[in-house]
């Protein structure tokens, strides 16, 4: 009887370690599944950001995102000058 009972405990102990072992393993491939979506959007994400061309004024490689810079002054001359022809 003592027997049976010790087996039916190991038995039963074995069944909860076996389904919690599972259980973890599952957690953990779900971890890791999402981890991987994370980074391939964070790749994604950057290499739309990184894409770099080279500047045409300067030669050096600047963003591709990035718009022109336009200088203050020369806009301002550029628009009263318009207004002055009309």
């Amino acid at each position: 009887m003592a027997q049976a009972r010790a087996l039916l405990a190991l038995l039963a102990y074995r069944r909860g370690y076996s389904a919690a072992a599972a259980a973890a393993a599952a957690r953990v491939r779900a971890a890791e599944e999402k981890a991987v979506m994370v980074a391939a959007k964070r790749e994604a994400d950057s290499a739309a950001k990184a894409s770099w061309v080279p500047d045409p004024v300067t030669g050096y490689y600047r963003p591709g995102n990035r718009t022109q810079e336009v200088d203050a002054a020369e806009l301002r001359e550029t628009l009263l000058q318009g207004k002055g022809r009309a």
